[in-house]
């Protein structure tokens, strides 16, 4: 059928009438670039498009500067800065010649080092269609391991950079994926949305390739989304094997092929040799394609430092095959150019269609690239919280009212950049050689420190209430290791949480402290019921916080924090001999060790866990319903080297893959030794399984899930066996080999166990073959169409995760090994930490629900995740004020919302823009047929959204903030499924009275530039 882009959305101007060209995407559109650049196809012939490029990884074996500079040429011999002066030189010399580029990182830097002469040179290539911007994030970004936000803003900021500098001619229109070691399908839709025609990539799963090949479906549309409509469908190109040159035809420097001798009176002379090669390569591959354009790549990592010589050959390369060649046309090309080709000679062609995605990624039988969706497990977690630090810090900037210009905001372009880093597809990943991941997180702390100082500027503007000046906010980034000097030193303090979501949040607070009394008030004077913990040996890393005093937690509930808004609390230190009244706000914790062979249970009213007798989990009780289950940490022995002859046999578990040796994971202990702490907030049980491992298993008054925060390390390594940590869920649910995962934190999955939707699996790792990235949960039912019963993990980073018998469910936590699987990064991932190898901690929240009653699981899922993915971030200051003094002084709670959100509504972005403006993203959480009414379109009204504000203009944009939606086109296809009508649903904005309403459809985002008026 045919699908008809409905998807053009208008500018909507209200309140003030309200145009600013420096703060919209540039318009303006030069003759010829784009479409129109492109070289014309010729009837009859194999219409070859020669595309040079280079892929240049924004970290990996060397660090992001290193790379760039072109240093440390013992790990790689690359230099960015050499590729791009190379390339612009001769791209001059010939305007027939085409290059494109993909890492804004990198890009952006040698942008702000060239002369105004250099610039306009540029500005001219990229008018001309001859340089053009691929892709156009800040990096190339992983596939498993980000966050949709993440993959967002990354590309945002690039494509920001593109918009700003070059206009129009400047805006990607293809999505370039070549190197990530598997495909979500929330990545498509995200590319679908951003307005792009189209993706390529170059890893699929070697079978599913070979399948193609034979059946030419190395292209197809692909449907990224389960609403209706063209707008969430995206053409997808898959690559004949590598994004390289053809075998025999890279002329780079750092290659060894032989470059074009055309001299015939040479003894070298190979002219037509070279030809006849390359056209048997080009007919051999047309066979797989179905139309007569392919595409051939020519360039390969830190390719084009002397780009003379590729040039020149390349030249040779085009006149003499199109000279010699028997029915083939060569022609500089860019993989746009070739979409439209495509697009043109198919017509009404219907092309096939997927719907799921590309994971896992394996390249041969036992070389599953599952592995990297755990690697670094650390540095995961700290990505995951960096973005929640963002998204504060960037939406406390924009309601302070703070300076939008360039320089106003450069704090947080500091961690922009950073964040944007972090995406990438060797950075996130954890693929990276070790003295690199060290330097992201040194970028990304340091982003981090300047981003808290942002922070701080913000509260200080809307705190105050008069002249006094807010004291300087502090920040505990070791919380997690139960360190915060201003809690454990100061006798009187403030603790701020905001709340960067759109709904109110109640949660829990636990702040080091020593030993005492304290009484914590909240913005009434109310004074809280708080339970002091005692930290145990176990539960503390003891070697992470040599500076720490604090012996206890101290522990409330911080409750209604308003949405994009703080709350804060003060907390008083007090002497013993004050009296009962602090007492007996002041719930003691009772601490008890039970005997061995003794069962125990922990309960908060709602929920009981109850463990056996070895101390282990062996059901929950959940509104008078008993759920048998069991939970443990386990390893699997991983893959060492010297096996067999093979490569295939011998390949080894490393950085990239996940290759058990066996089939199953061995509990790190059949029985642990327990803790139990009780009192009037939370219940906790702590389990000591050895020396490396341990997980506290917390209920908390109120809550519906059980939270296990496990510490996992130093792994182990001395026997010369490398290890794979897994918390393993074990239930009795008859899941009929059915599992379902997130992809990218958004949409939701069905994954069937030993099974591939379009293609014959043959199981060769029945571990690694079934596990897929998680980034959000992971869960199981008892019946796909009539689910009774659900259990789920919920988790804070990025995690490897399966359901390898019906029932249960495990995610991967922590990993250390002793040999590389030789896929490049040239050591083992074996992580030192401070000397004896990496301790990680980590939380996940258990859901178990065994009376669904025809609720969809995702319903009850949905919440908890983004309970999980947007914490409130909590800031401190110690005072001298009395509470009443501080009360006067300062705001205490304040909500930079008129009301919360509707459940189903999210505001994924309110950030500055530029001059004067703001951008804002409404999301629609809830997938169709999740829920009864929350997956059902829901409207807002813009003029009522802020507090503090009135958005006096907005312009809706597409999702990448760099082209006017009133102004996309994107090209049409033909499929060869009826699959998604275009709904016949408006999209624009709508009068309500004097006001304005945005609908959103089931997950869709809609993005504006705004201008907002103050009304303060």
């Amino acid at each position: 059928m045919k699908l008809p882009y409905f998807g053009v959305l208008l500018l909507l101007l209200f309140g003030c009438c309200w145009s600013s060209s420096d703060a919209a995407p540039k318009s303006q559109r030069a003759s010829s670039c784009g479409y129109a650049s492109c070289t014309p196809s010729k009837p009859g012939v194999i219409n070859v498009h020669v595309v040079p490029h280079t892929h240049d990884d924004v970290g990996w074996l060397k660090t992001v500067d290193q790379y760039y500079y072109g240093s440390k040429t013992g790990y790689q011999r690359a230099g960015v800065q050499y590729i791009i002066d190379s390339v612009i030189k001769e791209l001059v010399k010939d305007p027939a010649r085409r290059f494109i580029y993909v890492e804004m990182a990198f890009f952006s830097q040698w942008w702000q080092e060239q002369t105004e002469e250099k610039k306009a040179v540029v500005r001219q290539l990229v008018e001309e269609g001859r340089l053009e911007f691929i892709n156009g994030g800040w990096c190339m970004n992983d596939e498993a391991g980000t966050h949709y936000n993440d993959i967002i803003d990354q590309m945002t900021w690039g494509m920001r950079f593109l918009n700003d500098t070059f206009g129009e001619c400047g805006r990607p229109r293809i999505g370039w994926q070549i190197d990530p070691f598997g495909h979500s399908r929330e990545q498509a839709s995200i590319f679908a949305s951003m307005g792009f025609d189209g993706v390529f990539f170059g890893r699929i799963d070697w079978v599913d390739r070979s399948q193609r090949k034979a059946n030419k479906e190395m292209e197809m549309i692909w449907h990224t989304s389960n609403s209706p409509g063209e707008q969430s469908s995206i053409f997808t190109g898959i690559f004949y094997d590598h994004y390289s040159a053809p075998k025999g035809f890279c002329f780079d420097v750092v290659c060894r092929d032989e470059p074009f001798i055309d001299n015939p009176k040479s003894a070298d002379y190979n002219v037509v040799k070279k030809v006849n090669d390359l056209v048997a390569h080009i007919k051999d591959k047309a066979l797989s394609y179905a139309t007569s354009n392919i595409m051939l790549t020519m360039g390969d990592d830190f390719n084009y430092m002397s780009a003379d010589m590729n040039f020149k050959n390349m030249d040779k390369m085009i006149r003499y095959t199109n000279e010699l060649g028997n029915g083939v046309n060569l022609f500089y090309s860019t993989p746009s150019c070739y979409v439209k080709a495509i697009n043109d000679e198919a017509g009404s062609r219907p092309w096939p269609t997927k719907t799921d995605d590309f994971f896992p990624y394996s390249n041969d039988p036992h070389a599953y690239w599952t592995g990297y969706f755990t690697s670094r497990p650390a540095y995961k977690g700290t990505v995951r919280k960096a973005n929640t630090f963002l998204q504060s810090c960037k939406q406390l900037h924009s309601l302070a009212g703070a300076d939008s210009s360039a320089d106003g905001q450069h704090l947080i372009d500091s961690l922009r950049r950073s964040m944007g880093e972090a995406q990438h597809h060797d950075a996130v990943a954890g693929t990276e050689k070790e003295h690199v991941s060290q330097d992201y997180r040194l970028r990304l702390h340091d982003s981090i420190v300047d981003c808290q100082q942002d922070v701080s500027n913000s509260f200080s503007k809307m705190l105050p209430i008069g002249t006094q000046p807010l004291p300087q906010q502090e920040f505990c980034l070791h919380l997690n290791v139960s360190q915060c000097a201003i809690t454990e030193s100061s006798s009187r303090f403030t603790v701020t949480a905001y709340n960067p979501r759109s709904h109110e949040v109640t949660t829990y607070v636990r702040l080091p402290v020593t030993n005492g009394f304290y009484t914590v008030l909240d913005p009434d004077g109310s004074e809280l019921i708080i339970q002091l913990v005692p930290l145990v040996a176990l539960q503390s890393i003891d070697a992470e916080r040599p500076k720490s005093t604090a012996t206890h937690e101290l522990l409330f509930q911080a409750a209604k924090i308003p949405p994009l808004g703080h709350k804060t609390f003060y907390i008083i230190k007090t002497s013993a001999g004050r009296g009962s009244a602090i007492r007996q706000k002041q719930q003691s914790t009772a601490v008890r060790t039970p005997k061995t062979g003794e069962k125990t249970a922990v309960s908060n009213g709602k929920l009981t866990v109850n463990f056996d007798a070895n101390g282990l989990i062996e059901s929950i009780v959940v509104d008078g319903v008993t759920v048998m289950m069991s939970q443990n940490l386990m390893w699997y022995a991983a893959m060492n080297e010297g096996n067999s002859n093979s490569i295939f046999d011998d390949r080894p578990s490393g950085a990239y893959v996940f290759r058990p040796n066996g089939t199953d994971a061995t509990p790190i202990a059949m029985q642990a030794t327990l803790i139990v702490q009780t009192g009037a907030l939370v219940s906790e049980v702590y389990q000591k399984f050895s020396d490396w491992a341990s997980q506290v298993v917390r209920v908390y008054k109120g809550q519906s899930d059980v939270e296990i925060e496990w510490t996992v390390g130093p792994i182990p390594v001395e026997d010369g066996i490398g290890k794979e940590i897994v918390s393993r869920v074990t239930t009795q649910i008859a899941s009929g080999g059915r599992f379902y995962t997130d992809s990218n934190g958004r949409q939701t999955l069905l994954r069937r166990r030993n099974f591939r939707p379009t293609w014959t699996l043959n199981v060769s790792e029945p571990v690694a073959g079934n596990y897929y990235p998680i980034n959000s949960h992971i869960y199981v039912t008892d019946d796909e169409g009539n689910a009774n019963t659900v259990v789920a993990l919920v988790n804070d980073r990025s995690q490897g995760g399966t359901s390898l018998q019906d029932g249960h469910i495990e995610l991967m936590v922590h990993r250390r090994l002793l040999y590389d699987d030789h896929f490049g990064v040239g050591e083992p991932l074996n992580e030192p930490g401070d000397g004896p190898g990496l301790v990680v901690r980590g939380t996940h929240y258990l859901l178990v629900n065994p009376s669904l009653a025809g609720m969809h699981p995702v319903s009850l899922i949905r919440p908890l995740a983004q309970q999980m993915f947007m914490r409130p971030w909590l800031s401190f200051s110690s005072t001298s004020l009395s509470f009443t003094n501080w009360k006067n002084n300062f705001h205490m709670q304040k909500s930079g919302l008129r009301a919360p959100l509707p459940d189903n509504v999210h505001m994924l972005t309110l950030e500055p823009w530029r001059d004067g403006t703001h951008l804002l993203r409404l999301e629609h959480i809830y997938d169709i047929d999740e829920h009864p009414t929350l997956s059902e379109p829901v409207t807002l009204i813009l003029d009522d959204l802020l507090a503090d504000y009135t958005i006096t203009s907005a312009v809706e944009t597409t999702l990448g903030a760099n082209q006017w939606a009133s102004e996309v086109s994107r090209l049409p296809w033909t499929t060869a499924d009826d699959h998604q009508q275009p709904l016949k649903v408006s999209t624009q904005f709508q009068p309500v009275g004097t006001k304005t309403s945005v609908t959103l459809l089931p997950m869709q985002i809609r993005t504006f530039i705004i201008h907002m008026t103050p009304n303060f």
